[in-house]
């Protein structure tokens, strides 16, 4: 009987390192393939950082509804509100990147990291698709002792330190155009951020606040109630729901507030996972059904891909981290 010396130890070892690394390798890329070709298992869920009741939630629900058929499996809402948005982005950032945990996300993905200590970034998510892009309009009371734009202001000049915005958090897009438009007017008024759009327009309605920011599909109930009415739309172009009011640039003001909403998973989610997502979502966003829906809702749907939708992403955080480092 031969005896192995020590160097054809030392090869039998490591060959045998080389061939349990190669069958892991085997074993995990399998592990990998069934899953994606066996997803989605169990229901997938969107999670609204908000609070129930606003843009945010239609828009997740209505994409749900029109998806659940291309998905092969339910899709269920969850409103997780609270610190502006921070505590639902907090939770799906760290949720198992399986494609199962999946957030609405808004501006505030990429403004609440830049302006608050948060454990997440924007670089923490993988970006599926935009769905929705849309302005913002200024909000009053029909109740109020002014009527439009230019009465506003000069109600708030005459009443300094006692108008307050509403707006649907402290790092969102609105909260900014908001403190913009108070600088640019030189009124002396004050914004009271919220979580989420719907109770900054509820404070309003009930007469707490004087005016909100807020996009048409927030407060168009309201409107149709008869407890709100638009005065200025936070843009340069007219809008096609509101025709008769003012432009914040033909009231002498470049003061815009455009902002998306659309799915994101957590970082590290297979890119297929991601793909079939994508896909699946998409065809839900073709549907007549979630069109019309959405087009009912005053919201104006805008596709862009994982791709499109990771720059335009990118393109917001250029924005507010430029203004973080000049103030």
């Amino acid at each position: 009987m031969k005896t192995l010396n020590f160097r054809s130890w030392v090869f039998v070892i490591v060959l045998s390192m080389i061939l349990t690394a190669c069958n892991s390798q085997g074993s995990n890329t399998e592990s990998n393939q069934s899953t994606v070709s066996n997803f989605p298992e169990e229901p997938v869920k969107i999670v609204v950082p908000f609070a129930a009741g606003g843009a945010a939630t239609t828009t997740a629900r209505l994409i749900a509804d029109a998806s659940e058929e291309s998905m092969g499996n339910s899709i269920v809402v969850e409103n997780r509100e609270g610190g502006g948005g921070t505590i639902g982005q907090q939770n799906v950032s760290t949720a198992k990147p399986d494609g199962y945990t999946l957030l609405l996300a808004t501006n505030s993905l990429v403004t609440n990291p830049i302006f608050n200590k948060t454990s997440f970034t924007h670089e923490d998510f993988e970006p599926i698709l935009q769905l929705v892009s849309d302005v913002s309009y200024l909000f009053v009371s029909t109740d109020a002792p002014y009527d439009d734009f230019g009465s506003f202001i000069e109600y708030a000049k005459e009443n300094p330190g006692e108008v307050s915005f509403a707006t649907s958090g402290a790092q969102a897009s609105d909260n900014f155009a908001a403190l913009d438009l108070i600088e640019a007017t030189g009124i002396d008024a004050t914004t009271i951020p919220y979580d989420g759009a719907a109770p900054a327009v509820a404070s309003v309605a009930g007469g707490h606040d004087e005016v909100v920011t807020a996009s048409f599909g927030d407060a168009e109930g309201q409107v149709q109630a008869g407890n709100l009415k638009p005065i200025l739309v936070l843009s340069e172009n007219k809008s096609k729901q509101y025709p008769d009011v003012p432009t914040s640039f033909e009231e002498g003001y470049e003061i815009t507030d455009e902002s998306w909403r659309g799915l994101v998973a957590p970082k590290g989610t297979d890119p297929e996972v991601v793909k079939y997502l994508q896909d699946a979502f998409k065809t839900g966003f073709d549907s007549e059904d979630f069109q019309k829906k959405m087009a009912n809702q005053g919201m104006e749907t805008v596709y862009k891909d994982s791709q499109e939708f990771k720059q335009a992403i990118n393109d917001v955080f250029e924005r507010y981290d430029r203004i973080n480092k000049e103030n």
